[in-house]
Parts: C-alpha cells; structure tokens; sequence
C-alpha cells in the first residue's frame, strides 16, 4: 500500500481539526457522535456524490456502515470500477461498496479500522487486503511520517481512500503469505478469480478475516515500507 499523500492529508486534517471543526476538543463517543453528524449533513446535501446511506450499526455509534459509488468518470480507474459495479448490479442487484468503520474507545488517540464488507475484490488493486480492510500508513501508529495522528478525521481518510482506490501505481506485488500479483486500481471479483467462483463474489467479508489481513500488510510494510518497491 502506500504513504497516503501526506501533505494532503495533513492540510485537509488541519482545515477540518481547527477550532471551526464541531468535534474542536471531543474524544471517545462524542467525538464520533459529531463527526457522524458533520458527514450526515453533508451526504444530504450531495456534497459527497461517492457516499450515501451513511448509518450505524445496531444503535453502536462505533460501527459505522455506508456504501460507495459514483467514482470519477474522468479517471481510468473511476470508470472501469464504475462499470463493475454496473455489471455488479445486472448480476446480483448490488450497485455500490459497503464500507464498515471502526471506532476504539479512545478515538481519536487511536485510527479508526476500516473495511469493505461486500464485493468481493480482486487482489493487489486499490489498497485494500486479501479481507477487505484498508491498509494504508495514515491508518496505523507505525509512528512514521505519515501514520495516524489525533489531528485526522474521518472525512479526510475517506478522500485519500477514495482516491487510491481508483488511482495508484501499478508493479507486481510480492508477500510473504500471499501468491503474488499486479496493483492497480481497485477491481471487483466478477469473474471469481480469488474467490474460486464468480457466484462468490458478494459473499461477504468478516471483521476477523480483514482484521488479520490487516496485520499481515502492516508487519510487511514495516519491513519494506510504504511506498511502491524501489522508492
């Protein structure tokens, strides 16, 4: 996975951490309780085309769900994934990403998890695991350039999520545990390549098996690091 364009990051986490920012000051629930209600508002008033039915999980203000679609057309890797989800739709009626969010007890000292639920998708591609979870520096506490700090919010994570899911570098990645295989832009797993059969492809993703997935990238990554091979 990679240094999730740190500068950027930063810039957009301390525009939305100022003292302006509803959250200024919380921690724990009434943090994510604000920030909840901050991106709520601004899903109703279409100022995120890519997100909707932002919900929580069974009354758990710790477990978000939404799903994602729309990506940008203009890109290559916005429209090829856009037209998975087309033929996702056709085939099995589901038309977006379901996303899952994760809040520990003490957010935002710590980073949220973050996971796909369903598609399935093909592995390598847009920075997310084998489980579904995205891996990327500004999501652990590897205390490198650019890992999780307090000043982070959810809304600028899903911007940069968002971005290397339809836009990244493409070389052949090779682990420790895994066979092997080229990045790129996220694909979903229409044709059952990693599933073992395309009628798999919505079978859903568990917290347990992204949660592993996600350890194994990250102890990789603090071998190698968090930038393409050679870089």
């Amino acid at each position: 996975m990679i240094r999730a364009c740190g500068t950027s990051l930063r810039r957009a986490s301390a525009m939305a951490s100022s003292d302006q920012a509803p959250w200024h000051g919380m921690r724990g629930v009434k943090r994510v309780t604000s920030e909840f209600k901050y991106l709520s508002n601004k899903i109703k008033k279409g100022e995120w085309p890519q997100m909707k039915d932002l919900t929580v999980v069974s009354d758990d203000m710790s477990r978000w769900r939404f799903k994602l679609c729309n990506f940008d057309n203009d890109m290559e890797g916005g429209k090829n994934l856009n037209d998975d989800l087309n033929i996702l739709a056709a085939l099995h009626n589901q038309d977006h990403i379901l996303m899952e969010c994760s809040f520990p007890a003490d957010y935002p000292n710590k980073p949220f998890f973050l996971r796909i639920v369903s598609p399935r998708m093909c592995w390598y591609t847009g920075h997310v695991t084998a489980g579904g979870s995205i891996c990327i520096e500004a999501l652990t506490l590897s205390g490198t350039a650019g890992s999780w700090t307090s000043q982070y919010n959810v809304e600028a994570i899903l911007n940069i999520v968002i971005l290397n899911m339809i836009d990244c570098d493409v070389y052949w990645i090779q682990t420790p545990t895994g066979p092997g295989g080229l990045s790129g832009p996220l694909r979903i797993d229409l044709e059952g390549k990693w599933t073992g059969s395309s009628s798999s492809v919505l079978r859903e993703y568990s917290w347990h098996e992204a949660q592993a997935a996600f350890e194994r990238t990250a102890a990789n990554h603090r071998q190698s690091g968090w930038g393409p091979p050679g870089r």
